[in-house]
């Protein structure tokens, strides 16, 4: 149940970080002022995001159910996107490695709901 938790988590994570990279500022700030994602990357990452944002909300309710699982799915999306938002001001770099870490948790949730 935790591991739900803590992949649903990691996705939300994820897709905040997906959808947070490719905004002309925060993009600027990884690649350099004057260069903007090109449309194709900004709507691949917008989908990703929306999929990481589903999968999330799966993972809540696999963890806590249909009466408890979008409560905790509320709390877990302002918890990564808070996350998510401060890190985009102090260490935007850090925030495009820790993307990344939806690719595992997203593995782990998909089994433990298949398991479950």
């Amino acid at each position: 149940m935790s591991l739900l938790i803590g992949s649903s988590v990691a996705l939300a994570f994820s897709a905040f970080a997906a959808k947070g990279i490719v905004m002309d500022r925060h993009y600027a700030d990884l690649h350099g002022r004057g260069t903007a994602p090109a449309p194709a990357l900004r709507q691949r990452m917008r989908t990703l995001a929306w999929l990481g944002l589903a999968l999330s909300f799966a993972a809540c309710i696999g963890a806590s159910g249909w009466h408890i699982g979008p409560v905790l799915w509320c709390g877990v999306l302002s918890i990564a996107a808070w996350t998510v938002a401060v890190m985009l001001q102090y260490a935007p770099r850090k925030v495009a490695q820790g993307a990344w870490i939806g690719i595992p948790a997203a593995l782990v949730a998909s089994v433990l709901l298949l398991l479950h």
